[in-house]
């Protein structure tokens, strides 16, 4: 898998996603914007959040969800891109600062929320926005993914530069948990992802992206420009393309995998 890069001249690009009609939004934490690109690489101020957008995820309506970071807020910006906060505070606790989201079959978000204190959580909000804690102690909790199975849910400890594995109930509560894998070197790990194997892409300051396979073994490293890989996720045509935010150049990666990406759960509107 060799990088191609495909867009220059963001600052401190985060998160990824891409709309039903396969544009690329990102996240640009230095500007406090979210960005719409185009196939020739141009970039076009889509919304201002107002702080530091970090992860982004659209649902089956078009809803754009953002992990506000600066703000301490999940928002949803709308189609007409109308912003609004969808969720703040959870039984009158402010979060600390939310750092990546995913959808449920339930159409729960599921989001990171970590500020400066080494304890992080997560937490879920439902569809009327209501928030609830699964899990508030984990160490500087950043990316999350839920795997094909719907009740495993991947989150990575940063600082730990470990990943930890949540088994949910049908109550989307924590049942068991458990260390998926411990890496012994590099910098923080951030943002994760599945291919439809079953393989986990795990974004690692200094060293890349690292792919670890179902039963938590090391497969290989995809060297990167750069040494902060942030936010990745899959497109194309065939969801065979991985897409890769390098904060340090500014750049967005293009890079051709064997296998698709795990296909995500569809959001809040779809149920």
């Amino acid at each position: 898998m060799k990088p191609e890069q495909i867009l220059t001249g963001l600052q401190s690009p985060c998160g990824l996603a891409f709309d039903a009609d396969d544009v690329c939004f990102v996240s640009e934490a230095a500007t406090g914007r979210i960005v719409k690109t185009s196939p020739e690489g141009r970039i076009v101020t889509f919304a201002e959040t107002g702080r530091s957008p970090a992860g982004i995820a659209f649902d089956d309506s078009g809803d754009l969800f953002v992990a506000e970071t600066g703000r301490y807020h999940v928002l949803l910006i709308s189609p007409d891109e109308a912003i609004k906060v969808y969720a703040s505070q959870c039984k009158g606790r402010r979060f600390a600062g939310p750092r990546a989201l995913t959808f449920s079959p339930t159409g729960n978000v599921l989001f990171t929320d970590s500020g400066e204190d080494s304890t992080g959580a997560v937490f879920r909000a439902d569809l009327d926005g209501e928030v609830k804690l699964i899990t508030g102690d984990l160490s500087h909790p950043s990316g999350i993914v839920l795997a094909e199975d719907s009740v495993s849910l991947f989150v990575s400890e940063s600082s730990m530069r470990r990943i930890v594995c949540l088994e949910l109930d049908e109550n989307e509560d924590v049942e068991n948990r458990e260390t998926f894998i411990e890496f012994d070197d590099g910098g923080d790990i951030g943002s994760i992802l599945f291919d439809s194997q079953g393989t986990l892409y795990v974004a690692r300051e200094g060293l890349g992206i690292t792919t670890v396979d179902p039963d938590g073994n090391v497969t290989g490293t995809i060297s990167l420009p750069g040494e902060r890989p942030a936010g990745m996720v899959f497109g194309g045509l065939n969801y065979d393309e991985l897409f890769v935010a390098e904060t340090d150049t500014g750049n967005i990666y293009r890079l051709q995998s064997e296998q698709p990406g795990q296909r995500p759960f569809a959001g809040p509107r779809s149920v």
